[in-house]
């Protein structure tokens, strides 16, 4: 052992054993129990811990009876004044009263992180707990859980920053009941929540409520939004869903619009796209670009004026089937006058289906375009994930280094199987755009 190791040691064996199992309590229950058998003074601390994360540490060497019997005899033995964090994710079939009196004994210890995960019954598990004594909460994460939230909570939940909801059945009075009590709240995230009709998030009383995620209900029909001080929302569903937003402070936008029968998707994107010119970050999908591409109403060629002067990076996942082109993305770019940053993900898509448009009415235009109205001034990094060597995608490298003056890393990242996929590489087309810009990076992934 080195003499600085050794020195180590020795300040370790000076600090009281006391000391020792309050700064070792903070450790997660797992690393506890695997390192109690290094030293006499480690055998015990197991005991005070305030972590205790039984997310995945029993799926594979466990099976489900011994985790329950382990997490048991864990929870009997348990001396610690607090525990701040409980993490359990289990099939929770025929063991619901000890996984009650579990959460029993962490509400009765200051608990400050709760997550329940159920999912692996596919059976929703009633949680009835009093939200109204839990004055400490401040992480609550449930999945196929049912719970209540009565509303004028006289302490409970009012230290709550972060709420994920996922397999919850919601009603409005819970909704509403959230942002009534929980005045500290910082994130809300639903996922395949059940909630037919509106789901309305009136948080302009708060000064905190930063991020909400909405993610796979397809029984929503509008989503109404108060939220001033809003900065990121992702929202997951049917472009058909009617969204009314109020917010002032967005920064990010995240929308991963699925494609819907309705005729009037479209135009429900567009009614609600000027919430969205603010932002600084905009991940979407190709339907955006669908509902603000060139269209002809009544005969008559329109396009929707839409203009994202902040917008500093955009990520756009093209998916089958479209009529978006390589036009239509330049289009959408040449609204963002200070876009810094473009990634374009084409895994298992392709252009080619509309390349005879493109090649009539749009190709030219934009390869010959000596009006410079496409001039991209402050791109300095693009990123094309799924690149297969075809010669629509080298339309759209040769667009980004003819039309960025200030790029400066251009990475084309190839599927591994892309040697099976892609077409015979045009090496002089390729030459060609190197020399214009010869720091073309190609991965392979």
């Amino acid at each position: 052992m080195s003499e600085s190791s050794n020195k180590q040691m020795k300040l370790i064996k000076r600090i009281p054993d006391d000391l020792v199992e309050c700064i070792l309590s903070f450790l997660p229950i797992q690393s506890l129990l695997q390192n109690r058998v290094l030293s006499k003074r480690f055998r015990d601390t197991w005991k005070q811990s305030r972590d205790l994360d039984f997310g995945e540490m029993f799926s594979v060497r466990h099976s489900q009876l011994e985790a329950v019997r382990i997490i048991e005899n864990i929870f009997n033995q348990h001396k610690g004044p607090e525990i701040n964090r409980f993490v359990l994710s289990l099939n929770h079939i025929g063991v619901e009263d000890k996984i009650l009196s579990w959460i029993s004994t962490c509400l009765r210890k200051n608990i400050k992180e709760l997550v329940l995960d159920f999912s692996r019954s596919k059976k929703v598990m009633v949680i009835p707990v009093d939200f109204s004594s839990i004055e400490t909460l401040t992480v609550l994460k449930l999945q196929w859980c049912k719970f209540e939230i009565p509303d004028n909570l006289p302490k409970g939940l009012r230290l709550l920053r972060t709420l994920s909801l996922m397999q919850t059945e919601l009603t409005k009075e819970m909704i509403d009941a959230i942002f009534n009590n929980c005045i500290h709240l910082e994130s809300l995230a639903l996922v395949k929540c059940q909630m037919y009709g509106i789901l309305s998030i009136y948080a302009h009383d708060h000064k905190k409520f930063k991020s909400l995620v909405v993610s796979s209900m397809p029984n929503l029909l509008c989503i109404v939004l108060h939220a001033p001080t809003l900065e990121s929302y992702k929202y997951d569903g049917y472009a058909r869903t009617i969204q009314v937003l109020r917010v002032n402070a967005l920064k990010e936008g995240e929308f991963h619009y699925n494609r819907s029968k309705s005729r009037h998707s479209s135009a429900m994107v567009v009614g609600t796209m000027r919430a969205y010119t603010a932002v600084h970050v905009l991940t979407t999908t190709n339907i955006l670009l669908e509902a603000l591409t060139y269209r002809y109403p009544g005969g008559k060629l329109e396009k929707p004026l839409f203009k994202f002067e902040n917008l500093r990076e955009f990520k756009i996942f093209l998916k089958a089937p479209t009529f978006c082109t390589l036009f239509d993305i330049a289009e959408f770019l040449k609204e963002c006058p200070k876009l810094e940053h473009v990634i374009i993900d084409i895994r298992n898509f392709t252009f080619e289906p509309q390349l005879y448009f493109w090649e009539t009415h749009h190709k030219a235009q934009i390869q010959n375009n000596s009006n410079n109205n496409y001039l991209l001034k402050c791109l300095t990094d693009v990123k094309i994930i799924g690149y297969k060597g075809h010669w629509h995608e080298l339309d759209m490298v040769e667009f980004f280094v003819k039309n960025a003056p200030s790029l400066k890393r251009l990475e084309l990242e190839m599927p591994k199987n892309a040697k099976n996929i892609a077409h015979t590489p045009d090496y002089a087309r390729i030459k060609f755009i190197k020399n214009i810009f010869p720091g073309i990076k190609v991965t392979e992934v």
